[in-house]
């Protein structure tokens, strides 16, 4: 039986998976079974760290386990495990990809699955699987693993006007020939010869750059469907040969091993290089113009690092003319003798000079070289415009991390369907090793952090631009401050300000003397530069003086941690977060967050507080200033703007709204043990799970709320009475939307009752909402508690009306939706009365209720 990911390859989180994976498939051969919860629980309680991103590790054992079950003729439905592992929904793409694995299993199984029934089945995903499944077919009835090869040409062919002479070079769907071209009285020129697809000529023929391949001319053979590229003849190898050259043993130590594997394996009978000059290149070493600056007398990783480098000055060159290359791997870097490192093969390239050829893209490529969006891209066309600068970063830093560790990125699994093999591949791409130094440990840490920043999974946490990139590589090979990744090593930055000022130091004998004094800590800052000269802050500042506090705050923040005692960083990044427009974490949440990373720090803070009670007070303290934090910042920032638009913020500041409501979680938790009996830590619990999709256990702590208030209740406790009911409804209504996703019978079911009770617990406070609008104590509140109760009603018997039509109840859904118009005309009314300005947030909930009372005329 194969795992999921393989050959582990990579350490750190994978080979954990890896690991956990084949210890479940053998017990499973061992025992027949393994309770899956048991096996989970028991890979949770080894160390944080090995098991990194949990929904990666989770999804990776189910798979597993369904893999088993099929294999024994015990078929499993992703939606049992949805049920048995409480948030593993809360990352869709995860859920696509357990579904997808169900699909795969029962075709490969011998069944026909029915794919209007999984759409059934999981409502809430139904989309993107049709979209996945449209290509899975695509790829299979294509055979794309099975093309047939072209007639492609043998040496001494013509080839329209050109001559073959050798075939110097083969691809998975080219051959590149040494070739005359007789045109130009037999000039040599390569010639590569491809099937016609694809607009390279164009997309390469438009650019214009040293360390890009020039397009001279192009020929077809049109009976064949062939087409002939040529380019100037650069005697020099690809990248890909060199390594393989370079592989055997440890990496090397010096950057001239670079240039010897390139002159070693160049063809002895390879024209306009004789002997003499052979000899004078091994013994001079690189000297071309497209060589300049090569750290000849550097190091592997240097010679590693100033190839990168070219290669993103090229990218970004290429970039800059919106053209983008989404195949950079080291098959399509050629080595030339004289020009230096050379990008090619732009036939994948996204261009505004063709027209749109993307299908072409969609059919190929280099999977192991791919970012994770352009994976996805495959999976899910819809998505391909994202992949774009940042896609060929991070193909760029999967090609520096094989130079530095020798190590190739892992292939696709050959024995499954590629749809699934690049499902497979994309999961992995959540728990790439990226740390090259555990691999190579002669690799600096200003380029373990460069090569970290590339291969981010997100696009927006690598470089912004190939640009910055090569100018971090830049800094790096002059052994200056990086710019944009963050060398975590301080004593190598310190001993790079040395080496740059060697000069300053010599002449210098007594300040010598006052730095051998120094502990290494203080030496380090007295040596680091006035933050105001560095570019990062200058940057920093103009974004903030032209109205981009946003961009300004994360260099801001990494220069306050740099230089903990300069107050300029810190007073900017105060201002930035004062006029930005989206929600960031502040410091305090940051800097908790980062506390809760390191292992054990739950027990230790539990400690802490049980010997200084206190603690727990301020801890909630806490816990209430960052809910109104939040709160006053999305007011403030969803200000005068449309639903549809606030839709739109809420997503982009859903990411870091979780992560604040993640510490809030666990802070409250920790609280609650040693106060049991507070008031406000539960509340404050429900909040925080409501808002991460906890809303089992945030229903079930408001409930056991509300039911403790009951016989206390009197005018005083009115209020807050009406708001756990209020929030109570809210979190049973999107509770409700998640069981009736489910579909099943039981979880409708549930659904419908959810809803009716809280329904009815709230219809039974309108003595109370009539008590509370006829008040005239504390106008202000009594309207937001009001307002927010009549709006909550509405919403969830518009979802008790869908509830109802989805479990075929028509006449219960027809009654439901006349209560769902009488609520929404209290709520209108009210809006009136109270001369409210929310008429575009009332108009658009009018406009569903309209909606559902026509759906629920039209029979089902």
């Amino acid at each position: 039986m194969s795992s999921l990911l393989h050959p582990p390859g990579d350490g750190g989180d994978l080979g954990s998976i890896v690991s956990d994976v084949r210890r479940l498939e053998e017990q499973w051969q061992v025992r027949g079974d393994v309770p899956l919860e048991e096996f989970w629980r028991d890979c949770r309680r080894g160390p944080m760290s090995r098991y990194g991103d949990p929904l990666a590790h989770l999804g990776a054992l189910i798979k597993a386990d369904m893999r088993c079950r099929f294999e024994r003729g015990r078929p499993a439905e992703v939606a049992q495990y949805l049920d048995r592992f409480p948030g593993l929904d809360a990352a869709d793409s995860r859920v696509i990809s357990l579904i997808y694995e169900e699909y795969c299993l029962r075709e490969e199984s011998g069944e026909t699955p029915d794919v209007e029934g999984f759409c059934r089945r999981y409502p809430r995903w139904s989309e993107s699987f049709v979209s996945q499944l449209r290509y899975h077919r695509l790829f299979s009835e294509a055979g794309v693993l099975e093309n047939k090869e072209p007639n492609y040409p043998r040496p001494g062919d013509l080839f329209e006007e050109f001559r073959l002479d050798a075939l110097i070079g083969k691809g998975g769907s080219s051959r590149v020939y040494l070739a005359q071209d007789l045109s130009l009285g037999g000039k040599r020129v390569v010639l590569k010869v491809s099937l016609d697809n694809g607009q390279e000529p164009k997309t390469q023929g438009v650019l214009d750059h040293p360390h890009i391949v020039p397009v001279n001319s192009v020929a077809y053979q049109t009976a064949e469907g062939l087409r002939g590229l040529s380019m100037p003849y650069r005697p020099g190898l690809p990248l890909d040969d060199i390594l393989r050259k370079l592989r055997p043993g440890d990496r090397p130590a010096r950057a001239a091993a670079v240039w010897e594997a390139l002159l070693d394996g160049l063809h002895p009978a390879l024209p306009t290089l004789d002997e003499g000059e052979r000899a004078s290149l091994r013994r001079d070493g690189p000297s071309g113009e497209g060589w300049r600056g090569f750290p000849r007398s550097g190091t592997f990783a240097e010679a590693a690092a100033w190839l990168a480098m070219v290669l993103a000055r090229a990218l970004h060159y290429a970039h800059e003319m919106h053209t983008f290359h989404r195949d950079v791997k080291p098959g399509n870097i050629l080595l030339t003798v004289h020009h230096g490192p050379q990008l090619l093969d732009f036939n994948l390239a996204a261009s505004p000079y063709v027209a749109d050829r993307s299908e072409y893209a969609m059919l190929g490529g280099t999977l192991p070289y791919m970012a994770p969006e352009q994976i996805r891209a495959f999976l899910d066309p819809q998505s391909w415009d994202l992949v774009g600068a940042q896609s060929d970063i991070y193909s760029l830093g999967l090609v520096l991390r094989e130079m530095l560790t020798g190590q190739a990125p892992a292939l696709p699994n050959e024995k499954v369907p590629l749809p699934r093999a690049m499902q497979e591949l994309l999961d992995a791409r959540h728990t790439l090793d990226i740390d090259v130094r555990s691999l190579n440990p002669r690799v600096p840490y200003a380029l373990q952090a460069i090569v970290s920043r590339c291969l981010q999974f997100e696009p927006g946490d690598r470089y912004p631009d190939a640009q910055a990139l090569a100018d971090d590589l830049d800094a790096f090979l002059h052994r200056r401050p990086l710019r944009v990744a963050v060398n975590p090593s301080r004593l190598e930055r310190l001993r790079n300000w040395a080496i740059r000022n060697r000069g300053k130091i010599a002449i210098n004998a007594a300040y010598l003397t006052i730095l051998g004094g120094l502990g290494v800590a203080a030496a380090g800052a007295a040596l680091k530069p006035d933050p105001a000269t560095l570019p990062e802050f200058k940057q920093a500042v103009r974004d903030i003086q032209e109205g981009r506090a946003d961009a300004a705050a994360g260099p801001l923040r990494s220069l306050v941690r740099e230089y903990p005692r300069s107050p300029l960083p810190r007073a900017y990044l105060g201002l930035a977060q004062a006029l930005s427009t989206r929600i960031a974490e502040n410091d305090a949440q940051l800097s908790l967050r980062e506390f809760f990373g390191l292992p054990g720090a739950e027990e230790l803070l539990l400690d802490w507080m049980r010997r200084d009670p206190t603690l727990a007070a301020r801890l909630v303290d806490f816990v209430q200033e960052q809910l109104e934090q939040l709160n006053r910042f999305k007011v403030r920032r969803y200000a005068g703007k449309s639903p549809q638009e606030r839709a739109a913020l809420a997503d982009e500041d859903r990411p870091v709204e979780r992560r604040y409501y993640e510490v809030m979680l666990r802070v409250a938790r920790l609280a609650l043990k040693v106060d049991p009996n507070s008031e406000s830590l539960p509340i404050q619990m429900a909040i925080a799970e409501e808002a991460l999709g906890e809303y089992e256990p945030a229903y079930g702590r408001l409930d056991r709320l509300i039911e403790a208030l009951k016989p206390r209740v009197d005018r005083s406790r009115r209020d807050q009475m009406l708001h756990l009911i209020s929030q109570r409804a809210r979190v049973a209504m999107r509770w409700s939307g998640v069981l009736l996703q489910r579909g099943d019978g039981d979880s409708v079911a549930q659904s419908i009752k959810l809803l009716q009770d809280n329904l009815d617990g709230m219809e039974s406070c309108q003595g109370e909402i009539f008590e509370a609008i006829s008040t005239d104590e504390a106008p202000g509140t009594r309207v937001v508690i009001v307002y927010n109760f009549y709006w909550i009603m509405t919403e969830c018997w518009l979802a008790l009306t869908d509830a109802q039509r989805s479990a075929g109840l028509a006449v219960e859904a027809a009654k439901s939706s006349q209560r769902t118009k009488a609520s929404f005309d209290r709520l209108a009314a009210f809006v009136d009365a109270r001369a409210l300005n929310v008429k575009p947030d009332v108009e658009a909930l009018g406009d569903r209720v309209r909606k559902a009372r026509a759906d629920a005329r039209r029979p089902r």
